[in-house]
Protein backbone atom coordinates (compact mmCIF):
# COMPACT_ATOMS: atom_id res chain seq x y z
CA UNK A 1 0.00 0.00 0.00
CA UNK A 2 1.42 3.32 -1.15
CA UNK A 3 0.99 6.31 1.12
CA UNK A 4 0.32 9.61 -0.71
CA UNK A 5 2.40 12.36 0.91
CA UNK A 6 1.42 15.38 -1.28
CA UNK A 7 3.76 17.67 -3.16
CA UNK A 8 7.49 17.56 -2.71
CA UNK A 9 9.43 20.71 -1.87
CA UNK A 10 11.03 20.72 -5.32
CA UNK A 11 7.62 20.60 -7.01
CA UNK A 12 6.39 23.54 -4.92
CA UNK A 13 9.50 25.60 -5.70
CA UNK A 14 9.04 24.94 -9.43
CA UNK A 15 5.40 26.06 -9.30
CA UNK A 16 6.33 29.22 -7.38
CA UNK A 17 9.12 29.98 -9.87
CA UNK A 18 6.75 29.60 -12.82
CA UNK A 19 4.22 31.89 -11.15
CA UNK A 20 6.93 34.49 -10.46
CA UNK A 21 7.99 34.45 -14.11
CA UNK A 22 4.38 34.88 -15.25
CA UNK A 23 3.85 37.81 -12.87
CA UNK A 24 7.10 39.44 -14.04
CA UNK A 25 6.00 39.16 -17.66
CA UNK A 26 2.39 40.25 -17.11
CA UNK A 27 2.88 43.13 -14.64
CA UNK A 28 4.14 45.76 -17.16
CA UNK A 29 1.33 44.90 -19.56
CA UNK A 30 -1.26 45.15 -16.80
CA UNK A 31 0.13 48.50 -15.63
CA UNK A 32 -0.01 49.86 -19.20
CA UNK A 33 -3.66 48.77 -19.56
CA UNK A 34 -4.56 50.36 -16.24
CA UNK A 35 -2.99 53.68 -17.36
CA UNK A 36 -4.84 53.47 -20.69
CA UNK A 37 -8.09 53.09 -18.75
CA UNK A 38 -7.23 56.15 -16.65
CA UNK A 39 -6.44 58.15 -19.79
CA UNK A 40 -9.77 57.07 -21.28
CA UNK A 41 -11.45 58.33 -18.12
CA UNK A 42 -9.73 61.71 -18.55
CA UNK A 43 -10.83 61.87 -22.18
CA UNK A 44 -14.39 61.15 -21.05
CA UNK A 45 -14.15 64.02 -18.57
CA UNK A 46 -12.88 66.32 -21.35
CA UNK A 47 -15.70 65.13 -23.61
CA UNK A 48 -18.22 66.01 -20.88
CA UNK A 49 -16.74 69.48 -20.45
CA UNK A 50 -16.58 69.86 -24.23
CA UNK A 51 -20.28 69.00 -24.57
CA UNK A 52 -21.30 71.32 -21.72
CA UNK A 53 -19.30 74.29 -23.03
CA UNK A 54 -20.47 73.70 -26.61
CA UNK A 55 -24.07 73.44 -25.49
CA UNK A 56 -23.78 76.62 -23.42
CA UNK A 57 -22.10 78.57 -26.23
CA UNK A 58 -24.90 77.69 -28.66
CA UNK A 59 -27.81 78.33 -26.29
CA UNK A 60 -29.89 81.22 -27.72
CA UNK A 61 -30.35 82.75 -24.25
CA UNK A 62 -26.59 82.74 -23.70
CA UNK A 63 -25.60 84.27 -27.04
CA UNK A 64 -27.95 87.20 -26.43
CA UNK A 65 -26.00 88.17 -23.31
CA UNK A 66 -23.02 90.44 -23.93
CA UNK A 67 -21.08 89.23 -20.87
CA UNK A 68 -21.36 85.64 -22.06
CA UNK A 69 -20.26 86.53 -25.56
CA UNK A 70 -17.26 88.43 -24.13
CA UNK A 71 -16.27 85.28 -22.22
CA UNK A 72 -16.53 83.17 -25.39
CA UNK A 73 -14.50 85.81 -27.29
CA UNK A 74 -11.74 85.56 -24.65
CA UNK A 75 -11.55 81.83 -25.29
CA UNK A 76 -11.20 82.51 -29.02
CA UNK A 77 -8.32 84.96 -28.55
CA UNK A 78 -6.05 82.62 -26.61
CA UNK A 79 -6.16 79.35 -24.70
CA UNK A 80 -7.90 79.89 -21.38
CA UNK A 81 -7.57 77.91 -18.18
CA UNK A 82 -10.87 76.33 -17.24
CA UNK A 83 -10.76 77.92 -13.79
CA UNK A 84 -10.38 81.38 -15.36
CA UNK A 85 -13.86 81.28 -16.88
CA UNK A 86 -16.03 83.89 -15.18
CA UNK A 87 -18.66 81.85 -13.35
CA UNK A 88 -20.98 84.85 -12.97
CA UNK A 89 -21.89 84.75 -16.68
CA UNK A 90 -24.90 82.86 -17.97
CA UNK A 91 -22.53 80.97 -20.28
CA UNK A 92 -20.59 79.53 -17.32
CA UNK A 93 -23.74 78.87 -15.31
CA UNK A 94 -25.24 76.88 -18.20
CA UNK A 95 -22.02 74.87 -18.64
CA UNK A 96 -21.73 74.18 -14.91
CA UNK A 97 -25.40 73.19 -14.71
CA UNK A 98 -24.92 70.73 -17.58
CA UNK A 99 -21.85 69.23 -15.88
CA UNK A 100 -23.45 69.19 -12.43
CA UNK A 101 -20.46 71.08 -11.01
CA UNK A 102 -20.56 74.01 -8.60
CA UNK A 103 -17.59 75.82 -10.15
CA UNK A 104 -14.61 75.40 -12.50
CA UNK A 105 -11.94 75.62 -9.78
CA UNK A 106 -8.80 73.60 -10.29
CA UNK A 107 -9.17 72.12 -6.81
CA UNK A 108 -12.37 70.40 -7.99
CA UNK A 109 -11.28 69.06 -11.35
CA UNK A 110 -7.75 68.05 -10.33
CA UNK A 111 -9.39 65.30 -8.25
CA UNK A 112 -11.24 64.10 -11.35
CA UNK A 113 -8.03 63.56 -13.38
CA UNK A 114 -7.25 59.85 -13.18
CA UNK A 115 -4.10 59.49 -15.30
CA UNK A 116 -0.63 60.18 -13.93
CA UNK A 117 -0.50 63.93 -13.30
CA UNK A 118 0.78 66.48 -10.84
CA UNK A 119 -0.83 69.25 -8.82
CA UNK A 120 -0.07 71.82 -11.54
CA UNK A 121 -2.08 69.95 -14.19
CA UNK A 122 -4.47 72.37 -15.83
CA UNK A 123 -7.38 72.08 -18.24
CA UNK A 124 -7.24 74.57 -21.11
CA UNK A 125 -10.07 75.52 -23.44
CA UNK A 126 -9.84 77.37 -26.75
CA UNK A 127 -12.82 78.32 -28.86
CA UNK A 128 -12.09 77.63 -32.51
CA UNK A 129 -15.41 78.82 -33.87
CA UNK A 130 -15.99 76.22 -36.55
CA UNK A 131 -19.45 74.70 -36.67
CA UNK A 132 -18.31 71.10 -36.81
CA UNK A 133 -15.70 71.31 -34.05
CA UNK A 134 -15.98 74.50 -31.99
CA UNK A 135 -13.58 73.77 -29.12
CA UNK A 136 -10.14 72.45 -28.37
CA UNK A 137 -9.42 71.20 -24.87
CA UNK A 138 -6.41 69.67 -23.22
CA UNK A 139 -4.97 68.74 -19.83
CA UNK A 140 -1.35 69.68 -19.22
CA UNK A 141 1.22 67.75 -17.21
CA UNK A 142 -0.41 64.38 -17.63
CA UNK A 143 0.84 61.05 -18.86
CA UNK A 144 -0.45 60.26 -22.33
CA UNK A 145 1.57 57.07 -22.73
CA UNK A 146 -1.68 55.30 -23.45
CA UNK A 147 -1.38 56.99 -26.87
CA UNK A 148 -5.12 57.60 -27.05
CA UNK A 149 -5.52 61.07 -28.49
CA UNK A 150 -8.35 62.38 -30.59
CA UNK A 151 -6.62 64.88 -32.81
CA UNK A 152 -7.57 66.65 -35.98
CA UNK A 153 -5.26 69.59 -36.48
CA UNK A 154 -5.80 72.42 -38.94
CA UNK A 155 -5.47 71.49 -42.58
CA UNK A 156 -3.13 73.41 -44.85
CA UNK A 157 -5.96 74.22 -47.25
CA UNK A 158 -8.05 75.92 -44.57
CA UNK A 159 -7.39 79.68 -44.74
CA UNK A 160 -8.95 80.18 -41.30
CA UNK A 161 -7.06 77.34 -39.65
CA UNK A 162 -7.27 77.58 -35.90
CA UNK A 163 -4.21 78.37 -33.85
CA UNK A 164 -1.81 75.54 -33.15
CA UNK A 165 -2.45 74.16 -29.71
CA UNK A 166 0.35 74.39 -27.23
CA UNK A 167 0.72 74.40 -23.51
CA UNK A 168 0.63 78.16 -22.84
CA UNK A 169 2.82 77.67 -19.78
CA UNK A 170 5.39 75.69 -21.81
CA UNK A 171 5.64 73.23 -18.93
CA UNK A 172 4.11 70.05 -20.25
CA UNK A 173 5.75 67.68 -22.60
CA UNK A 174 2.73 65.40 -22.49
CA UNK A 175 -0.93 66.32 -22.69
CA UNK A 176 -4.24 64.57 -23.11
CA UNK A 177 -6.31 66.46 -25.62
CA UNK A 178 -9.42 66.53 -27.73
CA UNK A 179 -9.70 68.90 -30.66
Amino acid sequence: MKKDKGFSLVELIIVIAIMAILVAVMAPILIRYIEKAKISSDIQMLNSIYAAVTYASTDPDVVQRSDSMEEIAKMADAPMKLDEIDTSTLFAKEALDTLGWSDFSQANYINEIKSTHNSSSTIYVQYKGSADNPLAMWITNTDNTGKKQIHAGPSGSDANAWKALEDPDNEASKVISIH
